[in-house]
């Protein structure tokens, strides 16, 4: 008896109108909650390397601290530094907290002494010639109305011991407007000169109580971290430029995990559908299935259609996945009203950010659970007998 083309049956399956809408249905069900999956992993890949790359500015890859608070920063800890192999560049800042007087309001500000040719070349920060001026951050310029040009006065705490408890103010003239890319940091960061900011405050030249440090390969930064450890004072203290985001970073690749996993329930819904569309089709088909393997159809060849329509379903949703998950993606990034609150979620805007691994971590899954109901329809179709289904289908 001659074999029954593979084409033949799939002509036979999706004659009618309603088995090919069943079909497309169960499609996009599949493919939505694909895309669902792969934009929430996207969205917490996406902080957590945002993130990294917006703390990096304005961080370097090292940050050099001591216990003991302020320390003099001099050429001869620069060049100790700078001595061990793997360090590109080093720059001390005067880290100081303040108070932002504007006519709109006053704010709780960081002020950042810096030099600014080093402090450039480590962080990739780019900004108007500090000279007498302030440089600051994009929403507290937003917030407070302030332009280039204008003036603001710092509020400064005297170190002098006869003037405890009294201000120094300072008036000083906006130079530029940055933006960081996290709420806190174009909130809060003033930058300006670490000399004219000594002088200000009258303290020792060099004194400083944080320094960065660029490093010629990131890849290395924990081995770098534990030499420069080992070649300085019990002091000092070197930590990644994430340090202070580290809780936060750890508790997003949990959460990541939890929910990759519980989005499965979406998944499982999905699948219900492709189940039902196999059950359909054999329901209304069932005589006509039985018919075929009469007329030479084999239980190979019935595997066969049935794990390719399977493939065909996964390959399909696959490919219209990715569609849906860019359309997630513009609509997170620019529809109004899914905008985030920078100051409860650190950064201005998410972003969708996927690796390969993602994709196949998403497809593989998902391949799985089809596999899962083939091996289930397969295992049905071989209980069946020809005869007892052409019994069932003429009685």
């Amino acid at each position: 008896m001659s074999r029954l083309p593979l084409g033949s049956v799939f002509k036979i399956v999706l004659e009618t109108k309603s088995s090919k809408r069943f079909l497309l249905g169960t499609i996009l069900s599949f493919s939505f909650s694909m895309a669902v999956i792969l934009c929430t992993i996207g969205l917490m890949d996406g902080f957590e390397l945002t993130l990294k790359k917006t703390l990096a500015t304005a961080n370097g890859d090292i940050k050099l601290t001591s216990r003991n608070g302020f320390f003099i920063s001099d050429e001869t800890i620069q060049k100790e530094i700078e001595a061990v192999p793997g360090v590109a560049k080093f720059s001390s800042i005067l880290q100081i907290e303040s108070f932002a007087i504007t006519d709109q309001g006053s704010k709780g500000v960081l002020i950042k002494g810096v030099h600014q040719d080093q402090f450039q070349k480590i962080t990739g920060l780019k900004f108007e010639p500090l000279e007498k001026g302030v440089v600051i951050g994009s929403e507290f310029a937003k917030q407070y109305d302030i332009k280039k040009g204008d003036f603001l006065t710092l509020a400064l705490a005297s170190s002098k011991s006869k003037n405890q408890g009294t201000a120094i103010l300072e008036e000083l003239m906006v130079v530029d407007i940055i933006q960081h890319g996290i709420f806190e940091k174009d909130m809060r960061f003033i930058y300006m000169d670490k000399s004219y900011l000594e002088s200000i405050l009258n303290y020792k030249p060099d004194v400083t109580n944080l320094a960065l440090i660029k490093i010629e390969s990131f890849e290395n930064i924990n081995n770098m971290i534990e030499k420069l450890q080992a070649a300085s004072a019990e002091h000092f203290r070197f930590k990644p430029f994430w340090s202070e985001f580290e809780v936060l970073l750890d508790a997003v690749k949990i959460e990541k995990q939890s929910i990759s996993m519980v989005l499965q329930l979406i998944v499982i819904v999905a699948i219900l559908n492709i189940v039902a569309f196999i059950i359909y089709i054999s329901e209304i088909k069932a005589q006509d299935f039985f018919m075929l393997r009469a007329l030479g159809l084999s239980i190979g060849q019935l595997q066969k259609f049935w794990f390719t329509m399977l493939f065909f379903i996964w390959g399909v949703s696959g490919i219209i996945c990715i569609g849906f998950k860019d359309l997630f993606s513009y609509i997170i990034a620019t529809v109004p009203f899914l905008k985030i609150p920078g100051d409860i979620y650190v950064l201005s805007e998410l972003k969708v950010i996927l690796d390969p691994l993602d994709y196949v971590y998403v497809y593989g899954i998902s391949l799985l659970w089809v596999l899962m109901i083939g091996f289930f329809v397969m295992r049905k179709l071989r209980s069946g007998s020809v005869l007892a289904g052409l019994r069932q289908e003429f009685s």
